[in-house]
């Protein structure tokens, strides 16, 4: 184990060195104020502000999941570049890049490139899809350069169904999509980005909380303006939904021990059991749209509420370490909010984890 691990190590300081020689060294920072190829605009959407950042003949590299670096001059640019630490966003110097410089092949893009790059939850979360990634289409929409007009869109990934799906409803065109998976460092003649939607204060379990309102206008514009046109189709949806976590990527240390127990008593009392991933993004949508209450586990998969009616219920289970982003999304989108919460029965310093056991007698009462 030991000798794989420096032969590993070995490995990529030596792919690391040549990248370098290569590409050159990213040596220092720059501001957006010292180059006259990069323009700063702000915007303000219903009282929350944003910078959108041009950066003309540039070039970005990510890691995918903690480093997004846009550089001008061999020179990583404050402001458009972010960097991710134990889930606080750093200054530029903490970046990656100056001690592995940009350790892949440079792909060239001749047009204008949006990157929607979001850090790793932007990868296959559908809460950081909905709330991290497509709002920033909207602020840039709110300048003079509509995304329609761009012409690539630089995506954290594209492997998902709910990814593809929800661009298509946007009618964004395939040919414009590309992913970070195959387009990792990139020149392009522009490079655009936004600040996040949300994260405000740089802690992002705190402005989890406190999502800006008009990102659910935005989605619900977007993805609801059809089922309440086509109001409705024929189709019955449930009108009580459990979402169960079997297709949970987390269950392994988040999840219910005695679920099976909770999945047979909310059936009795008519809940349908329903697995996410085994629906198209609409038809999540219409799920959500037409039930009047819902039961789960603290997931992902409660983003969807946003799509809700007012009034629906919501019964979240969680573990008392998981927060109250969902507490928050509910009520700040008028719908009716309880929790049975306990402590982990294990223990789990992660955040939102812990495997817990719903004591049925409180559920029974949390339904009635």
């Amino acid at each position: 184990m030991f000798k794989k691990r420096y032969l590993s190590n070995l490995y990529k300081s030596i792919i690391y060195k040549i990248f370098k020689i290569y590409y050159g060294e990213i040596n220092s920072v720059i501001k957006p104020n010292e180059s006259s190829e990069i323009k700063e605009k702000i915007i303000e959407i219903k009282k929350s502000k944003y910078k959108i950042f041009f950066s003309n003949n540039s070039t970005l590299y990510t890691d995918r999941v903690h480093d997004v670096a846009v550089i001008k001059d061999n020179k990583i640019i404050d402001g458009p570049s972010f960097q991710i630490r134990n889930n606080i966003y750093k200054e530029c110097q903490s970046s990656s890049v100056f001690k592995k410089g940009t350790p892949r092949f440079r792909k060239k893009i001749k047009g204008s490139v949006l990157s929607l790059l979001t850090g790793g939850g932007g990868n296959s979360n559908y809460w950081h899809w909905l709330f991290d990634v497509l709002p920033r289409l909207e602020i840039v929409n709110k300048t003079e350069k509509n995304f329609k007009d761009i012409d690539y869109l630089l995506f954290p990934s594209l492997d998902q169904n709910f990814q593809s799906e929800s661009l298509d409803k946007l009618k964004i065109p395939q040919k414009k999509r590309i992913s970070s998976k195959n387009y990792r460092h990139i020149k392009a003649d522009q490079i655009i980005t936004t600040s996040h939607p949300y994260i405000f204060l740089n802690d992002p379990f705190k402005d989890s909380l406190n999502i800006p309102l008009w990102i659910f206008d935005f989605l619900r514009e977007k993805f609801l303006k059809k089922i309440e046109q086509d109001n409705l189709e024929k189709k019955p949806y449930p009108s009580k939904i459990y979402i169960n976590r079997k297709d949970g990527k987390t269950k392994n240390w988040r999840f219910i021990i005695n679920e099976s127990e909770v999945e047979n008593f909310l059936n009795f009392k008519g809940f349908k059991s329903v697995t996410l991933s085994e629906y198209s993004f609409l038809d999540q949508v219409k799920l959500f749209y037409h039930a009047k209450m819902i039961a789960g586990l603290h997931g992902a998969g409660f983003a969807n509420i946003i799509f809700c009616k007012p009034g629906t219920k919501i019964l979240e289970f969680k573990s008392n370490n998981a927060g109250d982003a969902i507490k928050n999304l509910a009520l700040n989108n008028k719908l009716i909010y309880d929790d049975i919460s306990s402590d982990p029965k294990t223990t789990n310093h992660k955040y939102q984890a812990g495997d817990i056991e719903i004591d049925l007698k409180l559920l029974h009462k949390s339904l009635d």
